[in-house]
């Protein structure tokens, strides 16, 4: 795949090339990270809207964690990945979050000034789904096949292709076509127009508490890659580093808060202040929760805790993959435990 091509793909140039002014949705009732001026703020960009996906930031908001930090955040929707990584780049947040497959190629082929600071997601939360009478387990399974992905040239289809380049196959010998990330995706599979689509966590609790019989096989098995992290601006990290140990030290007592199902109530009540519908459906939301929950358990136990042998490995197969295309970059350029040796 053409990098450029990409990048424009994910919004990269196209909005820098604007100077960064676009609006993204702020949730209601947010305010000014500095309206306290007791408190230092910062603000945090969601990758899309307000999620459960999410929910440490909000919890921590309105546990009182970040204002035990001395910080007020204010968390504002993104409309994807490319206006989380585009507004920290022109300086209309700081925070950001991002998977490993976007931020490194900007980093290392495109000179984006980021870095990760802590790994949210400690597993993939996107999935090949397909009929359980016709299963896809392997990559070499959807060669010369059709699979559905959530947009072009993002990271689901660098995903797919990565699991293919893993097992030394061609990626160019399956068609990919959109099919989006909501429930209607699975329409396509029904009418026959692929023979699998990838699902991410979501719309995969969706589906399982519809009872709708699918095979799951997570990208995961054959293409590791470290899932969506938290970054900075590297200016902000040698500026802001002790509001960046604060931050973080809140959102991992949120997760810890999170993981225990005695204040299920409590984080929903959270997420719901920001975003309604996410948990209008309580059943659904709780079964979004747990599985969150369970996807950011790092193996550590250890919230927001970075591997850095999971991370080097993942860049060796971005290079293999051509997802990156330097060979030179050091992981210390891409990701850095500097933040959480503080906590």
């Amino acid at each position: 795949m053409e990098r450029r091509r990409f990048l424009a793909g994910v919004g990269y140039f196209s909005v820098m090339a604007a100077g960064g002014s676009f609006v993204v949705g702020c949730a209601p009732g947010s305010g000014s990270p500095a309206a306290d001026p007791d408190l230092s703020g910062l603000t945090f960009i969601t990758p899309f809207q307000h999620l459960i996906s999410y929910a440490d930031v909000y919890v921590a908001a309105s546990q009182g964690y970040f204002a035990d930090e001395g910080l007020s955040i204010e968390a504002v929707g993104g409309n994807g990945t490319a206006t989380s990584v585009t507004q920290v780049t022109a300086d209309q947040g700081q925070i950001g979050k991002a998977a490993s497959v976007i931020t490194c190629p900007l980093i290392a082929d495109e000179g984006a000034d980021i870095i990760t600071i802590a790994q949210g997601d400690q597993r993939s939360q996107y999935s090949v789904a397909s009929a359980p009478g016709s299963p896809l387990a392997h990559p070499s399974e959807w060669q010369g096949k059709t699979i559905g992905v959530i947009s072009k040239g993002g990271t689901t289809e660098l995903l797919l292709d990565a699991m293919s380049v893993a097992e030394g196959l061609d990626p160019t010998k399956v068609s990919k076509v959109v099919t989006g990330g909501d429930l209607s995706s699975l329409e396509f599979l029904r009418n026959g127009e692929v023979d699998g689509f990838i699902t991410f966590l979501g719309s995969e609790s969706v589906f399982r508490q519809m009872n709708e019989e699918l095979h799951y096989l997570n990208t995961d098995d054959f293409a590791p890659m470290p899932g969506d992290a938290y970054f900075v601006k590297r200016a902000v990290l040698q500026e802001r580093e002790d509001e960046l140990v604060g931050f973080l030290r809140a959102c991992r007592k949120a997760f810890e808060f999170m993981a225990d199902p005695a204040n299920t109530d409590a984080v929903l009540d959270a997420v719901g202040e920001f975003n309604e519908v996410e948990v209008d459906d309580r059943e659904l939301a709780e079964i979004k929760l747990r599985a969150q929950v369970e996807l950011c358990t790092p193996d550590s136990g250890r919230f927001l805790d970075i591997d850095p042998a999971a991370w080097e490995s993942a860049v060796d197969l971005m290079r293999t993959a051509e997802i990156i295309r330097d060979q030179d970059v050091s992981l210390d350029d891409l990701v850095t435990t500097a933040v959480l040796d503080r906590l």
